[in-house]
């Protein structure tokens, strides 16, 4: 457990997020024989299409073949395992999707790619996180052993390894990767982060030196159309959510689209609970 200790004050005193997981998942390839790591975060929950397609991912130690064909053919588009961090709560086990697999019940749009990474990843699990309106997920898995094997561990250490998981989400910062994401400037985010301390348009010319009034809306409207967000007070709130601002006093967006989605999976994609 000081080992553990020792690893997340290094991870903390780590700004950078790429280097911050590889702390990570060499201590947990050392420790627990994961050498496979994914860990991602939801950008977009207006639809199941959205969440697919503009989920944030990074992994490490996974085959680069492997990886090549996921991001090659889109296979993230129809990845049941984001489905369930997104939208569920809790552990799914990766002897679990290859069962439902095998026994058919789940759609063959979701099963191609449980199919195609048996060649690559042996065992391991997916975890759903949830921290600061942050929400995503981790997979653990090994090329080593196998499910029985992985699960019969797992039953052993899994309470300490998800705690671990929780932690390391805790504290990670996305935000970088979200601008690189989303497009956004150093400008719309100064103009941005000046609207959510509730500043008038002629305050934040003032301060910035922009010419006009309509600037201040050009950038707004270009925050709002890369979030995807209706209106301003949208915009705020997804901007906070996403860690791009501090947090205003708002209801976060996103989260209430994940709510819509998760209630709309489960009216449409019972196979999807049964195997939770």
């Amino acid at each position: 457990m000081f080992d553990a200790i020792q690893m997340m004050a290094r991870v903390r005193e780590e700004p950078d997020l790429d280097k911050r997981i590889t702390i990570f998942s060499d201590f947990l390839k050392s420790e627990f024989h994961y050498d496979g790591f994914t860990y991602g975060v939801g950008f977009d929950f207006s639809s199941v299409e959205a969440l697919l397609s503009r989920f944030l991912l990074k992994q490490d130690g996974l085959d680069p073949e492997w990886m090549h064909q996921y991001a090659t053919d889109a296979l993230g588009t129809k990845d049941l395992s984001v489905l369930h961090v997104a939208l569920r709560e809790g552990v799914l086990l990766q002897s679990q999707v290859f069962r439902a697999t095998d026994g058919g019940d789940i759609p063959d749009h979701f099963a191609e790619v449980p199919n195609r990474a048996r060649d690559y990843l042996k065992s391991g699990f997916f975890l759903s996180l949830r921290a600061r309106g942050l929400v995503g997920g981790m997979g653990l898995h090994s090329s080593t052993l196998t499910p029985d094997e992985h699960d019969a561990r797992f039953a052993r250490h899994g309470h300490i390894i998800v705690e671990l998981c929780r932690l390391f989400h805790d504290v990670a910062c996305w935000r970088q990767e979200i601008i690189a994401a989303t497009g956004l400037t150093e400008a719309n985010l100064q103009i941005l982060a000046l609207r959510a301390q509730g500043l008038r348009d002629k305050q934040i010319i003032e301060i910035t030196g922009h010419a006009h009034e309509n600037s201040v809306s050009q950038h707004m409207e270009r925050v709002r159309t890369k979030l995807c967000a209706k209106h301003e007070r949208q915009a705020l709130s997804l901007a906070a959510g996403l860690g791009l601002i501090g947090q205003p006093d708002l209801p976060d967006k996103r989260l209430m689209d994940l709510e819509r989605t998760g209630k709309h999976v489960a009216r449409h994609a019972q196979w999807l609970h049964d195997m939770t």
